[in-house]
């Protein structure tokens, strides 16, 4: 019994879903790590891109060699402290599986209510199979939503820009990963913030940027402090200079009516909105809510 990535090859030692997951379960036992079990199988599932439930299913099913050394190597990333996401150097954001390692941020859930809200706007004033412009992901990290907005939307182009060159060489790969799932090109610019989009006329600007103060890293979980990248996560001006740049530089590349969309931190959601408002180039300024409640987005359109 076998399939595509779980093959036993010829000559080498069979073991099966189960035996991998008892081995890891007790690896990760022995380290400390709650709900071991679970976490095995997390492992197991993420590294073939199948769900949770795939090894349930497929207890006796032979793993490939090359399959159980890395998830050998990934319970030992976890047992030194790595997210799960980095331990296995994948996961999954919409419908797109993503490789993602400490260069980039990790996807976050409330993301993906980001994507879904621009898609459903952006859907609303169009009609029928009508294009919807350019749209522009700036600090796009693993390229989450710029790969999730070619796929699912009818862009005619997204362009994505990032500060870091080792977070555009994940995102290059992740685009190349999705391949034909993409339905417009997707165009990676290096440089900070909107420098590298300055001539463009769009009609989305987005952005996850930055947005922790300096002094509020201690606050943070270890697993988001101590592994992902700092200039991800960090910005000056309380934590709202990133947001502050693109709001003031946003309204020169929105064409009329664009959207300007960006998650936020919660607790400065209202300041960011007022930020917009007080921008006087901008219209239709409202918060969205993730989905536990709590105020994480902010929209506007250019007037």
């Amino acid at each position: 019994m076998s399939e595509p990535g779980a093959a036993p090859i010829a000559g080498s030692t069979e073991i099966t879903v189960r035996q991998v997951l008892d081995e890891l379960t007790d690896t990760l036992k022995t380290g400390g790590t709650p709900d071991a079990r679970r976490t095995a199988h997390d492992i197991v599932t993420s590294l073939l891109d199948e769900p949770r439930s795939w090894a349930i299913r497929h207890r006796d099913l032979l793993l490939a060699p090359a399959v159980i050394e890395s998830a050998r190597a990934a319970a030992v990333r976890v047992l030194s402290g790595a997210p799960l996401a980095y331990a296995v150097e994948r996961t999954t954001f919409r419908h797109l599986n993503l490789r993602v390692d400490p260069r980039v941020l990790i996807p976050r859930p409330e993301t993906e209510v980001l994507v879904e809200e621009i898609l459903s706007r952006f859907r609303s004033r169009t009609r029928g199979n009508a294009e919807w412009g350019v749209a522009v992901d700036i600090g796009t990290g693993s390229g989450a939503i710029a790969l999730s907005l070619a796929a699912e939307g009818r862009f005619v182009r997204v362009i994505a820009t990032d500060a870091s060159l080792d977070a555009l060489d994940v995102a290059r790969k992740n685009a190349e990963l999705s391949g034909k799932k993409l339905f417009c090109p997707v165009e990676f610019r290096a440089g900070s913030l909107l420098s590298p989009v300055r001539e463009v006329r769009a009609a989305l600007l987005v952005s996850n940027p930055p947005y922790v103060a300096f002094d509020e890293i201690g606050d943070l979980p270890a697993s988001v402090r101590d592994w992902e990248p700092p200039s991800a996560l960090l910005s000056g001006s309380g934590g709202l200079a990133a947001t502050a740049a693109i709001v003031q530089e946003g309204a020169n590349l929105l064409e009329s009516g664009g959207v300007l969309a960006l998650e936020v931190d919660e607790r400065r959601a209202s300041l960011v909105a007022e930020m917009i408002m007080s921008a006087g180039n901008y219209i239709d300024v409202g918060v969205i809510l993730d989905l536990t409640g709590r105020e994480r987005f902010v929209f506007a359109s250019r007037a």
